[in-house]
């Protein structure tokens, strides 16, 4: 009992003990006493370090870390171990030349470390060093805008399972004049009056013209002759107040005497390699069935007059010192602007635009006028027919199929625009008529353009793989209000723009995009082979010093490896989600390539196309690619008619292969097939695959059928029609033997 009450007693002076500590914490805690304040808490980590370029598989190359914390130190370690801050600080880029996982963490005032991140990047196995590789890269948000990277080289290739791009400087097609942009009236008043200081024009003009430093080599350039949608107002060189002037004795260029031909000069005296070509939106309003700039076609009075206003624009600056390589005669004659210059000129006799009618024509123009005016001035200036858009090939089919035309070495070809249809009709052309060159001489930026690099990337290369000679955007400058102008463009975009207040000149993203090629791929160079992959598009070319360009775009929302194979070397890149790089080396080529069948070969990577060649239908004379919305994007192949053929050269099929499967799409004569044949249009059938009806011209299935082949071959892949037609036969997207 004793024991029990003593422990009932303590359990009590426990109790009541407690109640005296809480009433003095309660005291404290109003003002009572002092107390020790809570720590603080932990400072933030600092960022994770980020690695540059993007995990993947390259040659031998160079690692950069970066981190965005101020004051940042980073530590790695490239032995898979964790990094601590007693491990090597990063100060440089990291060289690699074997597979290799880096990790890093970062540390800094103020912060505790970041947490650890880690990136693999493999190097295939080399086999010696071959030629060195140097690389430029824009990315999809422009934060790389033509930014140098870390260069590679070339090594003995080896068999690489994947993406393939194969280069073949043995593969030659046309030659190469240049990109370039328009002199129009906005842009010679743009940098000749308002860019400031005077040094920001020099600065400005050696970038454009030069490949010195930053500069991007423009090569062909464009001018309106008199006012177009980017004007500052409406006029011609003999207004004449609005009176017929037949014999063009009030005939002047005083107007560009101010700004046009000033900055034409310094473009030429900077770039003496420079080509030029003008072209009118309209001519005088007096010679119009309009009586205005706006609307209306050429009288058929007014054909002399007409010839006689390109001799006298073509004597006027060459008096001024300006030599003019190329004429069209009309700015896309079947468009009619309600608000700006323009005017119907229609192919042949006959014809209209809408709701236009013209008693005038390209045909008649040129043959029976243009061309022996020029001839009589002994001027040697040539003529490109057409200068519209590629959704209307007969156009230019149309003028080009006149006897005369067509043998005048004086035609030089068709002038495009890349506002509807595909550049692929260009091939087409070319071979409808080889003599006769193409060229894309306009397709401005836009606002409305939702990615401009993906959207120019696309089409330069496009253009480039289907026989362009040159790629021309539209105004060289513009204000920040795209201005100034009377009428016409309010949603174009320049390749610099100039603030109308202060004068301040900046660079917009075409100026980029086209630098990937302007300024690597000099005139006179001419493009050679170059395959596409999946999710990659390719255009290369070779210069006359030798030296080699290669220009590849990711056309995918993924990262891409790949390896380029060029002859017996090679070199592995991987390029960002919707990313552009331009490749340049030199050497000589040594040794030749074959392409394996275990691995998708892409539609477009074909060498030659054609087909049976009927007269008045271009689409008998190849295919023709055109953008697909197919997974990965890149090209399809497409406007196939009865015979059309496409050929893959130095096709591996190795010991054998058992099928093959052809993505495909239809929505025309469906039905027919696409029939694989060895060396020749008419060699071994190695494998034939029905056409399926797939409901949508990019609405893709797989077909798959039996096939039979060993060894290296040219591949020839051929459309056969079904009963139901010749034409629309389906379009092709890759193929893969099994």
């Amino acid at each position: 009992m004793h024991s029990i009450a003593r422990r009932g007693f303590r359990r009590g002076s426990l109790i009541q003990s407690t109640l005296v500590l809480s009433a003095m914490l309660l005291i404290q805690s109003c003002g009572g006493g002092s107390s020790t304040p809570p720590p603080p808490p932990p400072p933030p980590p600092a960022a994770a370090p980020a690695f540059w370029p993007p995990i993947g598989t390259y040659s031998p190359t160079q690692i950069t870390l970066s981190d965005t914390t101020a004051n940042a130190t980073i530590y790695y370690t490239t032995d898979g171990s964790t990094p601590t801050t007693s491990s090597p600080k990063y100060v440089s880029p990291i060289a690699i030349s074997s597979s290799t996982t880096i990790k890093a963490m970062a540390a800094a005032p103020s912060f505790s470390p970041s947490r650890i991140t880690a990136a693999i990047y493999t190097v295939p196995a080399q086999n010696g060093v071959g030629p060195a590789v140097s690389i430029v890269l824009t990315t999809d948000d422009q934060s790389r805008t033509m930014q140098p990277q870390a260069g590679t080289n070339f090594t003995t290739a080896a068999s690489s399972p994947g993406r393939v791009i194969y280069v073949d400087e043995t593969q030659t097609y046309q030659p190469i004049e240049g990109f370039g942009a328009a002199f129009t009236d906005s842009a010679g008043y743009l940098l000749n009056e308002i860019a400031s200081p005077k040094s920001a024009l020099t600065s400005t003009m050696n970038d454009l013209f030069t490949r010195n430093g930053n500069g991007i080599g423009l090569s062909f350039m464009r001018t309106p002759m008199a006012a177009s949608d980017l004007a500052r107002s409406q006029y011609s060189y003999d207004d004449n107040n609005g009176q017929p002037d037949p014999t063009l004795a009030n005939f002047s260029v005083a107007h560009d005497q101010t700004d046009i031909i000033p900055i034409i000069l310094q473009a030429r005296q900077l770039n003496p390699q420079m080509k030029l070509m003008a072209n009118p939106w309209s001519p005088p309003g007096w010679m119009k069935t309009s009586g205005s700039m706006v609307g209306g076609a050429l009288q058929s009075s007014m054909y002399s007059p007409f010839a006689g206003y390109f001799v006298k624009y073509l004597q006027a600056y060459a008096a001024a010192g300006i030599n003019v390589d190329y004429i069209s005669l009309q700015n896309e004659p079947l468009y009619v602007p309600s608000d700006y210059p323009g005017m119907c000129m229609p192919p042949s006799p006959g014809g209209s635009c809408g709701a236009v009618a013209s008693p005038t024509d390209q045909t008649t123009a040129l043959r029976d006028y243009i061309l022996p005016t020029l001839s009589a001035a002994s001027l040697t200036t040539k003529a490109l027919v057409y200068d519209h858009n590629w959704d209307t090939p007969t156009y230019p089919q149309s003028v080009l199929t006149d006897p005369t035309i067509r043998a005048s070495a004086q035609v030089a070809g068709s002038a495009w625009h890349g506002y509807g249809g595909t550049p692929g009709v260009m091939t087409t052309l070319q071979n409808y008529f080889p003599s006769k060159a193409n060229y894309e001489t306009e397709h401005s930026g836009g606002t409305s353009v939702a990615d401009q690099v993906k959207a120019d990337f696309e089409e330069i290369t496009e253009v480039m793989r289907n026989s362009g000679r040159a790629y021309v955007k539209w105004s060289l400058a513009l204000d920040q209000n795209l201005g100034p102008h009377s009428g016409g463009c309010g949603t174009c975009t320049p390749i610099v723009t100039v603030n109308s207040s202060s004068g301040a000149v900046t660079y917009g993203i075409e100026y980029y995009t086209m630098g990937h090629f302007s300024k690597y791929v000099l005139p006179g160079a001419v493009r050679i082979y170059s395959s596409n992959s999946d999710g990659l598009v390719s255009a290369a070319f070779l210069n006359s010093d030798g030296s080699k360009a290669l220009v590849v775009y990711n056309d995918s929302t993924f990262v891409q490896p790949f390896q380029v194979r060029w002859g017996s070397q090679s070199f592995a890149y991987t390029l960002p989600s919707l990313a552009g790089a331009t490749f340049t080396w030199a050497g000589a080529q040594s040794g030749g390539y074959n392409v394996s069948t275990a691995f998708q070969i892409q539609a477009s990577s074909f060498s030659t196309t054609g087909g049976q060649n009927l007269p008045g239908d271009n689409t008998t004379f190849g295919l023709q690619t055109e953008n697909t919305s197919d997974l990965d994007g890149g090209y399809d192949v497409a406007f196939a008619s009865d015979g059309d053929y496409a050929v893959y050269k130095n096709v591996d099929f190795g010991a054998g292969v058992s099928s093959v499967n052809a993505r495909l799409a239809c929505a025309g004569n469906c039905g027919g097939v696409l029939e694989f044949h060895l060396d020749s249009v008419s060699g071994t059938l190695a494998a034939s695959v029905t056409i399926p009806s797939t409901a949508g011209w990019q609405t893709w299935s797989a077909g798959t059928a039996p096939a039979s082949a060993t060894g290296v071959h040219d591949l020839y892949v051929i459309f056969k029609a079904p009963p139901s037609g010749t034409s629309r036969l389906g379009n092709f997207n890759w193929f893969q033997f099994n």
